[in-house]
């Protein structure tokens, strides 16, 4: 046999090994990726292809990946003792299409300790993220990412150790849409750390996410962030819980907060509200024993839209929680109530007025109104011409 049919076996092996590889990682993930590459701290650093030639850096690893947009690259990550320190200036970025998946979210940690870092790594390509651990350091930002489909599964972001700003999970990007974030834990510094800031991202995901100890759980800014759906996330021990600075018509569904300076810090007021939950404290408006005279037209004709609470007043969403009344003749009267200065009502009340009580909420479904909204009432009686005196219950989240 001579050298060049030794080397041309060699290869063949190697060809071989590599479409084997390549399907068990396709049976790992259960994904169609074209390529197959692992990180361990143990391996060779060959070539990635098996765990016994696997790379030793994350970086390694990215830096063999195929930048040819019809491809993918599944990089497995396995445990690590300490950590994997992506060690590079700046915002080190890769632009492939990849799959990072670790084995659990607390057994890779993956940080950037170089002194002149700005980020953990930015990735441009198609991302999806699993299992990993995010560690911010003292001053660095965590992922960025900037393709829209972005994925980020089951994963962990600290940011206890930063000295200074950082944000631990940023989309930025241009226009994109249709992320999804879920499963994840965020636990940061309480002045430092930002936990989500959303960039030019709409129409996306972001359910079952834990985020403590930050300064902002969640930013959103520019028009182009928006109709998000924000899903089952526990907000607590914060200083700003949603911080939406831009971006219309989010949508929030079950929402728990708990021990944060402030739940919503909203300059958009378009969104819906869904089931938020926490201990929220209930105010009686007007504060006083007067209450808001409401006027009725004549016999059986609504009277005019009378404010109850001003748009400036409401600078957080709310809850309107219980109503009370004080007619002016024993007769039976009806209340409704606006939320847009009477075009639509939202709540009907009908009572006797021989029997002058309060009732104790709205006999409608609950409505959770955004910041800047203005509350409003009319009122009609049987012979009209009289009036109510009404007080609101604001329940502010």
């Amino acid at each position: 046999m001579t050298s060049a049919d030794v080397l041309g076996n060699i290869d063949y092996m190697r060809l071989a090994r590599e479409v084997e590889e390549d399907m068990v990682g396709n049976a790992t993930i259960g994904k169609a990726v074209t390529a197959t590459l692992r990180v361990s701290p143990a391996g060779s650093g060959e070539d990635g292809l098996t765990w016994p030639s696997a790379f030793t850096t994350i970086q390694d690893a990215l830096d063999a990946a195929s930048t040819d947009e019809d491809d993918c690259t599944l990089i497995l990550i396995s445990p690590h003792t300490t950590k994997y320190d992506i060690d590079t200036t700046g915002d080190p970025t890769w632009a492939a299409n990849v799959i990072l998946q670790g084995t659990h979210r607390n057994w890779a940690k993956v940080m950037n300790n170089h002194a002149s870092a700005t980020s953990i790594m930015k990735l441009t390509g198609k991302v999806a993220i699993v299992n990993l651990n995010f560690n911010l350091g003292t001053s660095n930002n965590g992922l960025i990412v900037t393709h829209g489909g972005v994925r980020c599964y089951n994963s962990q972001f600290v940011g206890e150790d930063l000295t200074s700003t950082g944000i631990a999970l940023l989309l930025d990007g241009d226009t994109q849409k249709h992320a999804r974030i879920a499963d994840n834990d965020f636990f940061g510094h309480v002045t430092y750390m930002t936990a989500v800031k959303i960039d030019q991202f709409a129409i996306s995901v972001f359910e079952r996410l834990r985020m403590h100890d930050c300064a902002t759980c969640v930013q959103v800014v520019d028009a182009n962030s928006y109709s998000n759906l924000f899903f089952r996330m526990d907000l607590g021990n914060s200083g700003v819980g949603f911080d939406v600075d831009a971006g219309n018509d989010q949508h929030f569904w079950d929402i728990m907060f708990h021990d944060n300076t402030v739940n919503i810090d909203d300059e958009v007021g378009t969104h819906e509200w869904i089931n938020m939950y926490g201990s929220f404290p209930i105010t009686i408006e007007p504060d006083n024993l007067v209450g808001t005279q409401v006027d009725t037209g004549l016999a059986g004709v609504w009277g005019g839209d009378t404010e109850l609470r001003a748009a400036v007043a409401s600078t957080v969403p709310f809850r309107v929680v219980g109503t009370s009344y004080a007619p002016s003749a024993n007769e039976w009267f009806q209340v409704r109530f606006s939320a847009d200065s009477g075009t639509s009502h939202y709540d009907v009340v009908q009572f006797d007025g021989n029997k002058r009580e309060g009732l104790a909420a709205p006999s409608g479904t609950e409505f959770i109104f955004n910041s800047g909204t203005r509350i409003s009432a009319s009122t009609r009686s049987v012979t009209g011409g009289n009036n109510v005196k009404i007080w609101v219950e604001i329940q502010e989240i």
